[in-house]
């Protein structure tokens, strides 16, 4: 006979940046608060995304062993480095876990860490030094407990190759970066193609009518409710409208405050793309 699952979530708030503004407007670089929820039975539990600094992920690892269950497995969404680079710190507390991700997922997490050098640069002393990847997880779905865990590969939305995890018996998604909650989203690398892919992986989330969902980033102390599927699509069809309705890079960015004035993280490298490196 299966337990009942529960989940929980653990908001690590905005961290400030250092460095170069890719466009002179707004605030200064901060990276968006974010999100590691932890689904738990009688006795085990399984973790989704790590985390990115060492003060966050060992924060995390306490938070997780207030819950007094074993940590079976770290489930990653996708191979963006603020959603693994953590995943040493958890290992290190829970050496029993299992780390997985989809190929996707592992692959992108691979070409992240090349470059996390030039991340480090923006975050300065607060990345850990050991940083391994996840194990690569072929199939469709794992277990907690009897309790089946869905992975859903969805494409290109704020990054390539990202996915979600559908947890049935809870009602529960857990979006990965496809879902935000009132925080400013990552549309810097995005074209209408891409943000039309992103509109059908959230629809893909709304036809599982889900009573919960998490998003990768959310404004912190906002509830985990499924109206946040149709606000993050909300947002990509306005941007595209107001890209194509501005003239100017100071036009769009203000149009979108406006739009969205008490949202999280307004700043201009989610909506004009992050200065990455030469190639």
């Amino acid at each position: 006979m299966t337990s009942t699952l529960n989940f929980n979530v653990f908001t690590a708030p905005e961290k400030p940046m250092v460095g170069e503004r890719p466009r002179p407007l707004g605030p200064a670089m901060a990276w968006d608060p974010m999100t590691s929820t932890l689904i738990y039975g009688e006795n085990d539990a399984v973790l989704v995304d790590p985390l990115t600094t060492v003060a966050e992920a060992e924060a995390l690892a306490a938070w997780v062993k207030l819950h007094n269950r074993n940590l079976t497995t770290i489930y990653i969404t996708h191979g963006h480095i603020d959603h693994f680079s953590g995943l040493g710190v958890l290992l290190k507390h829970f050496p029993q876990a299992q780390a997985i991700g989809s190929p996707s997922t592992v692959k992108m997490a691979q070409e992240s860490l090349s470059i996390l050098s030039w991340f480090s640069k923006f975050l300065p002393g607060q990345f850990p030094t050991d940083t391994p990847l996840p194990e690569v997880y072929k199939e469709e779905t794992f277990t907690l407990e009897g309790h089946e865990l869905r992975i859903i590969e969805q494409g290109h939305t704020d990054g390539v190759d990202s996915t979600s995890l559908y947890v049935p018996s809870l009602d529960l998604v857990v979006g990965g970066d496809v879902l935000y909650n009132q925080c400013h989203q990552y549309v810097g690398e995005s074209t209408p193609e891409s943000r039309a892919n992103w509109i059908a992986a959230l629809d893909r989330l709304a036809a599982l009518n889900p009573k919960y969902a998490v998003a990768g980033h959310k404004k912190t102390g906002v509830p985990d409710v499924p109206e946040s599927i149709e606000w993050t699509k909300q947002y990509l069809v306005d941007f595209g409208r107001l890209q194509a309705e501005t003239s100017s890079d100071q036009e769009l960015f203000d149009a979108m405050t406006e739009l969205y004035p008490t949202w999280a993280c307004h700043q201009a490298w989610l909506m004009f793309g992050f200065p990455m490196p030469a190639e």
